[in-house]
């Protein structure tokens, strides 16, 4: 037995989780690195090896989520399984737009990064609370999976959003600037990114609003409980998931009407600067929820 009451298996599979963890963490930088030098060199050796790398990182990543779902016979529905969960969705969607599109590199190149620190703030969250959780969150509340799904479709959607939004952005600003760097890009036209991150925004925020629905019937129906029985529950912890979920939906709400029913009412950066916030705002929902 090991320090914490571990058997040597359960201590050997926690090891070769976390090596794997930090091997998609560097594969996954490498991955952005190599993208990059790519994109902006038009290096075609350099965008080949950044997408087997990417692809790497992805197969590696999915052996993670295996692992960890055999180890504990079944993914727990803990904080750190969460975000993990939430990386390995937004890194499968990356991944099936580099093998589907021709100019998805520019997608896997800046989520990359995303993806790695969501593994991290899920080290994080692991070291905080190693005793973990189980699923009995699952027993009192049979529609938390698809409440969770929901949310994760949804960020995969806002990820899509900002990094069209990024790659508009950075084009416009090399394109006010003059610069001959914009003739070296291999990135999508300028039309083709504002449509994705409308596309992706709205239907991102339509499936958000699908999952509020269902965490707000199931806040209802704690506090109706409460209430029949007379007793008080402490609720509090659910506050700041409210809160951050409404802000959400506001800003990605914004972004979709600017998009949608008002384009001539903001420029283009601020639109791209709306898609920006809202992925950080998910993100941000993301990590409090798991916490």
């Amino acid at each position: 037995m090991g320090k914490l009451g571990l058997s040597r298996w359960e201590e050997s599979a926690l090891v070769t989780l976390f090596v794997f963890e930090i091997l998609c963490i560097l594969l996954y930088g490498a991955a952005s690195a190599l993208g990059a030098f790519g994109l902006r060199r038009d290096h075609r050796r350099a965008a080949r090896a950044a997408k087997g790398v990417y692809l790497v990182a992805v197969a590696a990543h999915s052996a993670v989520i295996g692992m960890e779902s055999v180890s504990t016979e079944g993914t727990l529905l803990s904080g750190p399984n969460i975000v993990m969960l939430a990386s390995w969705v937004l890194a499968v969607v990356t991944a099936a737009g580099l093998l589907v599109t021709r100019r998805g590199l520019a997608f896997s190149t800046v989520a990359a990064p995303v993806v790695a620190l969501l593994i991290l703030v899920s080290q994080w969250l692991r070291i905080l609370d190693p005793a973990g959780a189980d699923n009995m969150a699952f027993y009192h509340w049979p529609l938390l999976v698809p409440h969770i799904v929901l949310v994760f479709v949804a960020l995969a959607c806002f990820a899509t959003s900002a990094i069209s939004a990024a790659l508009d952005w950075y084009q416009r600003r090399l394109m006010a600037a003059r610069s001959a760097k914009v003739l070296e890009l291999n990135t999508p036209a300028l039309d083709t990114l504002a449509l994705i991150s409308r596309l992706a925004g709205l239907v991102g925020l339509a499936v958000l609003i699908a999952a509020m629905l269902i965490g707000f019937t199931h806040l209802v129906a704690l506090y109706a409980a409460m209430a029949q029985i007379g007793t008080e529950g402490n609720l509090g912890y659910l506050v700041p998931r409210v809160a951050l979920s409404l802000a959400t939906t506001a800003v990605w709400s914004v972004f979709c009407a600017l998009s949608f029913l008002a384009p001539w009412a903001a420029s283009a950066r601020a639109r791209d600067a709306l898609a920006i916030a809202g992925l950080a705002a998910a993100v941000l929902l993301v990590a409090v929820s798991a916490g």
